[in-house]
């Protein structure tokens, strides 16, 4: 519990961070974000420059873990998306300012936010627990990413997978 209120704590302050800006009128700079995972004894940040495809990370079956989600853009932030497979990541997020949570078939789930051009923003948080579920599963957390692009090209885009694997078996970070 006091994890969480710590967690609740922190992501308060730091969303007091995120500033409203004003969209240039070229942003060749793609929006950026990380994740921070501790629980079962591990406690790692991942970032978009984080290569994704040199491991996956293994969670306990049952296990809680935290999360703090964060992403931003100097040039405003346009969208924020989050994807997972409910029936293996029990996801529970504190949602609140522009964040949201939909259903997108039995299989996916979305956390998102939607940041507005009359207003933009710099950035968003998102924190919250999961729990690891199905024993031998292995199911992405994958982050999709768009700032506002500027006022005289398209949206720059960020995106990448987190691979999980949920099991009987340590909480680690197991290497390709």
């Amino acid at each position: 519990m006091k994890t969480i209120q710590i967690l609740l704590a922190l992501s308060l302050m730091m969303g007091a961070q995120a500033c409203e800006t004003e969209i240039p009128e070229t942003d060749v700079d793609p929006p950026t974000f990380s994740i921070k995972i501790t629980g079962d004894g591990f406690d790692e940040t991942f970032y978009q420059d984080t290569n994704f495809d040199r491991f996956q990370l293994n969670l306990r079956e049952g296990a809680e873990y935290t999360f703090l989600i964060s992403g931003g853009d100097t040039g405003g932030l346009k969208r924020f998306e989050v994807y997972f497979a409910p029936d293996y990541i029990q996801m529970n997020p504190n949602l609140g300012g522009n964040w949201a949570r939909t259903s997108l078939s039995g299989l996916t789930d979305m956390l998102y936010w939607t940041g507005n051009a009359s207003s933009p923003l710099t950035g968003t948080l998102l924190n919250g627990t999961f729990i690891a579920d199905g024993d031998l599963a292995s199911s992405p957390i994958t982050f999709y990413l768009t700032d506002f692009g500027g006022s005289e090209v398209s949206s720059n885009i960020t995106s990448a997978s987190l691979n999980v694997y949920s099991g009987d078996h340590a909480t680690e970070i197991k290497y390709f």
